[in-house]
């Protein structure tokens, strides 16, 4: 049974429930996105905590496991060529097959346009270099959806961004000897919180790109992640914090600061029910990693849903959407996913260019 009086810590090993977690998250931005495709308006997604819509909360809880599970691995391995063939092979091949299937496949069933002219028009080609560029990620097909409210063909991609130059950020502070200290990892969750406060404060956000913001909120979600991994040694959660934490959001509702205490509290539940002690449940830790091709998939396949049945309800779109998603998920994984991340070891050593993997010294970071 749940040992909910308990506060959890955080364990090394695999012996956690962050897999039926990511697939629960994922299920959430499905949700709220059948609101969005449904209304053909990306602001009718309703709010379910203050200002916060099912799919924004969703993807925070992504990056805040994300940045725990990201630095642990880096860490773990201490050798980059294998951390950077790990995390592409996780992101690209995925993608690629999503990228392929909605331009050629999702695309010609869909067009309003004569096949031929659909197959040689340059936008259906320049796919691959935005999308694969994380340059444009929308996937805006000629004459596909064109009746829809929403003519994104995937616009979920678009997180896939951040989620990259993350990535990019912990590669670059390993690299850099930013994980030596742990004051060091914290200061990767202060700086964007504090970006975050001024920038919203002072309007500075006004008058710099969409991604300055994009990537100050994302920054906030992984740097948390990160940080609670590099103090995993004495943080407890207790499940009292968590609703503790929503009403110190609610309190500062009308402030900057409820960035900071809702991901805070996303942090919580994202790490309570993680390490939670729940015997009856640790059959959900085996359960097959779908979440991403869930993410991937679920938009474009509610596009043609609603391209097909214009006057479905919201319930009946996810209904009828959700068994087409999981199925495609599951191909994506069995065929693509798990077989190209056997090929981590291999492609790792390929990027150390016929190089030995160096020696890491695990003792030295993290220091207190």
């Amino acid at each position: 049974m749940l040992k909910q009086s308990t506060p959890v810590k955080i364990r090394d090993g695999h012996d956690n429930f962050f897999t039926p977690l990511r697939l629960i998250f994922a299920l959430l931005v499905m949700v709220g996105h059948a609101f969005a495709v449904q209304a053909g308006n990306g602001d009718s997604e309703p709010h379910v905590f203050l200002h916060y819509t099912f799919s924004y909360l969703a993807v925070n809880m992504f990056f805040i496991a994300s940045g725990l599970l990201v630095t642990k691995s880096i860490l773990y391995r201490g050798d980059v060529p294998a951390f950077l063939a790990a995390r592409s092979l996780r992101i690209m091949p995925a993608l690629v097959v999503h990228m392929l299937f909605v331009a050629l496949v999702v695309g010609t069933f869909m067009t309003t346009l004569p096949l031929l002219d659909y197959l040689t028009h340059k936008d259906v080609w320049m796919q691959p270099f935005k999308v694969l560029t994380f340059y444009d990620t929308d996937m805006i097909l000629p004459g596909v959806f064109t009746a829809n409210g929403e003519q994104y063909g995937s616009a979920p991609l678009w997180t896939l961004r951040y989620e990259v130059l993350c990535y990019i950020a912990t590669f670059l502070a390993f690299s850099l000897g930013f994980l030596r200290r742990k004051w060091m990892v914290l200061a990767q969750f202060v700086i964007p919180s504090l970006v975050w406060i001024a920038g919203q404060n002072f309007g500075l956000f006004e008058s710099l790109p969409a991604t300055t913001e994009s990537a100050t909120r994302f920054g906030i979600a992984y740097g948390l992640g990160a940080m609670i991994y590099a103090y995993r040694d004495v943080i407890r959660v207790h499940w009292i914090a968590i609703p503790a934490l929503a009403a110190l959001s609610w309190i500062l509702r009308d402030t900057p600061m409820v960035e900071v205490t809702a991901n805070l509290m996303l942090a919580c539940f994202v790490i309570w029910v993680a390490y939670v002690k729940a015997p009856k449940f640790a059959w959900m830790q085996r359960v097959t990693d779908l979440s991403y091709g869930i993410y991937i998939y679920h938009w474009v396949v509610m596009q043609v849903i609603i391209g097909l049945l214009p006057n479905a309800t919201v319930l009946s779109l996810f209904m009828f959407s959700l068994p087409v998603v999981v199925g495609l998920a599951w191909l994506s994984w069995t065929f693509v996913e798990k077989p190209m991340l056997a090929y981590k070891k291999p492609f790792g050593a390929w990027l150390r260019f016929g190089r030995s993997q160096p020696s890491f010294d695990k003792t030295a970071v993290l220091l207190d």
